[in-house]
């Protein structure tokens, strides 16, 4: 899959380089939704620290863990671990700790690890840094639509973050799990830093395409809100995280997403008059709860978002 081959973001500075750019971002957003980027912007000094500060945390003693451990809601917070094996449907094999970064309201500092001491700054100088680079990725994905450079911004309303530490354990039977059962994301757009292969992304013909571990690269995904204020044109993929006897995996995931009260339409400009919209719209909230409810166990959960109409799939 070509698009997997790292853009090289700090084409866009160069008046030789970024229309070159600005096409291999758009080509890989039509074609599955992922890309990997470097020269980014990001330090890879603050890239390392925030690793660094993930490990410290994951190989802590599992009771010192437990005392951030959230609980299984809408907007889940704090440590949890599931490791299951089965010879059925796939199931999970990770660790995490996932946290709200913004709006500054909604950081719950009570699941935030105090261990190791330099925990909290790391993840707010990271997640800073980050939206900063959501925000530029999502103005060139905009302008390469035809569409002013904030729309997509603005489009998801109040800026919505959060991250989330992985870390997926050696399995004695990778055969029978996975790290993360395949999915799509339900937000905007997904950031990630992975350390160690294992995750996947849906290629042709039913098969899953590994996304190769670059040093110092973010790998990027669209999620589904992206898909329908786009009208379809670009894509969110399907992805999973598979695991391994041998060795730790660790990833590193930030994404951007609506507020739940959001309302979200595809972009007027994007719709053929004669067929119309593909999606109808609907709060962001209503999205969440259908995920929650398990509506679309055969399909991605977008499709059941869209207007009868043979153009989806």
């Amino acid at each position: 899959m070509a698009t997997l081959k790292p853009i090289d973001l700090s084409g866009l500075d160069d008046e030789r380089l970024a229309s070159s750019v600005r096409a291999q971002i758009a080509e890989a957003c039509e074609k599955n939704g992922f890309f990997q980027i470097i020269n980014h912007g990001v330090p890879v000094e603050l890239m390392d620290k925030l690793k660094e500060v993930g490990r410290k945390f994951f190989d802590m003693p599992e009771e010192e863990k437990l005392v951030y451990a959230g609980k299984p809601v809408l907007a889940a917070e704090g440590y949890g671990s599931r490791m299951v094996l089965t010879d059925s449907e796939p199931q999970f094999w990770r660790e995490f700790v996932e946290l709200h970064t913004l709006p500054l309201s909604e950081r719950h500092y009570n699941y935030w690890p105090q261990k190791p001491a330099e925990f909290n700054e790391t993840v707010e100088k990271y997640t800073a840094a980050l939206m900063d680079l959501a925000h530029r990725l999502l103005s060139v994905i905009s302008e390469n639509l035809g569409l002013k450079p904030t729309y997509i911004k603005e489009a998801m309303g109040v800026t919505q973050q959060s991250i989330v530490f992985q870390c997926y354990p050696p399995c004695p039977e990778p055969g029978k799990t996975l790290g993360l059962p395949a999915h799509s994301d339900v937000g905007g757009i997904t950031i990630l830093m992975q350390e160690g292969d294992g995750l996947q992304v849906a290629a042709a013909n039913d098969t899953w395409e590994l996304v190769p571990n670059h040093p110092n690269a973010f790998v990027v995904n669209l999620a589904d809100q992206i898909e329908i204020i786009t009208n379809g044109r670009y894509k969110s993929a399907n992805h999973r995280a598979i695991v391994n006897s041998d060795s730790t995996r660790r990833s590193y995931v930030t994404f951007y997403y609506p507020g739940k009260d959001q309302k979200i339409i595809p972009a007027p400009e994007l719709v053929d008059a004669k067929i119309g919209p593909l999606y109808r719209e609907l709060y962001y909230l209503e999205y969440l709860q259908a995920l929650a409810a398990g509506r679309a166990k055969d399909k991605r959960l977008v499709q059941s978002f869209a207007i009868n109409n043979p153009l989806i799939t």
